[in-house]
């Protein structure tokens, strides 16, 4: 009763009238290690997405949750919005709120711990200490997502953390998810291979995103501090079987921007049988310049403009991530 009060009160008050709004806002949750947030494409800097909910709760409440979400609307129309500075953040229509198959995008991202330490992931310094092993029992929040059908049939399930596979929680919820016919994205170091991801690639239920950023092992070792270059890419050739399903990633900062590891990735994905790259950039270097990576240049731009041309030469599939400012999207995908 009281969750329909509520969402009957959102309409009233902001459906169909423009205001400042985001649809993630609507369709979107994220988990993390301490609270529970909005969304994970924030591009505030310092990368700090909207939290709804300070502590994480242990059992789920639809009118509790509505009642964030109407409380988040009024706060964003005023000059404390917890969106503002985002990208995504602009005034629209505001569509009407569904009480029902709402969440089209969760992000699983309350895990720490990793084999890698990923030199511009936020966590770097804690992921293999064991302030990374504390975290909390999501299973029993999911099941009571999908009994009180807050998940829409089109949703994507996306694994951030840390690594997936080292999630206490991992298997039962890629089985919880997939029994309930729910897709679901892994972004993986690729350090370990998962029977789990590659069932799910056969049946086209999963995909697996891996990053290496590099085209040699003295790169790879330079971003992720670890001699995994290798293993990651047998890893890969594994997962190929099903090409469709996976995604090979390549981040642009300083760091990479490299003409003879741009090449040499191109390279490593046709061996390994890839069909799919995603050339992508540091979020850092984005929206803040200023950071210890230094920001995105025309020279990055225009490796990441080769990388496009070289995958097209090799029949390999591209895409060309969000996190990219608009201009230098446009001119990835035009030049």
């Amino acid at each position: 009763m009281w969750e329909k009060i509520i969402s009957d009160k959102i309409n009233k008050e902001f459906a169909g009238k423009e205001l400042m709004f985001c649809e993630k806002i609507y369709t979107d949750i994220m988990f993390s290690p301490e609270n529970i947030r909005t969304c994970c494409f924030s591009t505030q800097m310092p990368y700090n997405p909207p939290v709804l909910f300070e502590k994480v709760f242990e059992r789920f409440d639809k009118a509790e949750y509505f009642y964030k979400i109407y409380e988040f609307m009024k706060k964003n129309q005023g000059e404390q919005a917890p969106c503002k500075g985002c990208r995504f953040f602009k005034k629209t229509v505001v569509p009407e709120f569904k009480a029902e198959n709402r969440l089209e995008f969760i992000v699983i991202n309350h895990f720490i711990k990793c084999n890698c330490e990923c030199i511009y992931c936020a966590y770097s310094n804690i992921v293999n200490t064991p302030a990374a092993e504390k975290t909390y029992r999501l299973f029993p929040i999911a099941e009571q997502l999908i009994k009180e059908k807050q998940i829409s049939p089109s949703c994507l399930i996306n694994w951030g953390g840390g690594e997936p596979l080292l999630c206490g929680e991992f298997t039962e919820l890629v089985r919880l998810f997939h029994e309930h016919k729910i897709r679901q994205a892994v972004n993986s170091s690729g350090v370990i291979f998962s029977q789990d991801v590659l069932n799910g690639m056969k049946d086209n239920s999963m995909s697996i995103q891996i990053s290496p950023d590099s085209g040699d092992s003295e790169q790879y070792f330079k971003i992720k501090k670890r001699h995994y270059f290798d293993v990651v890419w047998e890893n890969i050739a594994k997962y190929a079987q099903y090409p469709d399903m996976l995604f090979v990633k390549y981040i642009f900062f300083s760091y990479t921007a490299d003409e003879k590891q741009v090449r040499l990735f191109i390279d490593n994905c046709v061996k390994a049988g890839v069909k799919n790259i995603v050339i992508d950039c540091e979020s850092k270097s984005v929206n803040n310049p200023e950071c210890e990576f230094g920001g995105i240049n025309a020279d990055i731009v225009n490796l990441a403009v080769l990388m496009k041309h070289l995958a097209a030469e090799n029949n390999i599939k591209y895409q060309i991530s969000y996190q990219w400012k608009e201009e230098h999207r446009k001119f990835i995908e035009n030049n």
